[in-house]
């Protein structure tokens, strides 16, 4: 059984947005306020935790003990309506293109809902991965791919990632799956990438559509 997994933020609408901006605010003010890390150390922090752990939530939790529950409430509590509008054209690409489609993202379920109803996507995908979903373990972490799979009961093989981040990409790539980045660069596909495009609705000649 095949899925298409789509990420979130920067993936289902463009990173031009400022939506993810946002969010890392809100990951800063965590960071000084919650964990009592200085301001100064905040960014060289981040950096060392997506390199080493893929997530800033994921060293928090393996270093820190911080709760991983109050820490998705808390950076994700942001504004949506003045950024994310209603997506129609996407809404009938999704329809047309074949096949179970699901959301995976490393961000909460309740903001990848709470996006998902400001595209006016909502019911558009059969499911909605979020990384409490995962064991808050998360992209690229071959365990976060195998907890989706399994939350849908989808084969590697077959299935699909749509994804803004190479490393996600190179991940799945590795476990079988079909691999399609987001990205406006230029360059040719590699071992990682099956296809390139430079924005979600550039998609559908990858299915047959359009």
């Amino acid at each position: 059984m095949s899925v298409l997994f789509f990420d979130l933020d920067n993936t289902l609408y463009p990173g031009s947005l400022g939506v993810v901006p946002r969010i890392d605010r809100r990951i800063n003010e965590y960071l000084e306020r919650r964990v009592g890390v200085p301001a100064s150390d905040v960014d060289g922090l981040r950096r060392r935790f997506w390199a080493e752990h893929g997530t800033t939530l994921r060293g928090l939790t393996l270093l820190h003990a911080v709760d991983p529950d109050d820490y998705l409430a808390y950076v994700h509590d942001i504004e949506l309506k003045d950024l994310v509008r209603p997506a129609p054209a996407l809404r009938a690409l999704l329809e047309l293109i074949p096949g179970r489609k699901a959301v995976f993202s490393n961000a909460s379920r309740a903001h990848a809902h709470r996006v998902l109803g400001q595209l006016e996507l909502h019911d558009a995908f059969e499911a909605v991965i979020g990384l409490e979903d995962l064991g808050y373990v998360p992209k690229p972490q071959p365990e976060a791919f195998r907890a989706a799979l399994d939350r849908v009961g989808a084969d590697a093989v077959g299935s699909t990632l749509i994804d803004d981040l190479r490393p996600n990409l190179a991940t799945a790539k590795r476990l079988g799956l079909r691999t399609v980045w987001v990205s406006s660069e230029k360059g040719p596909t590699d071992g990682a990438v099956d296809h390139v495009v430079p924005d979600i609705l550039s998609i559908g000649p990858i299915f047959y559509v359009g």
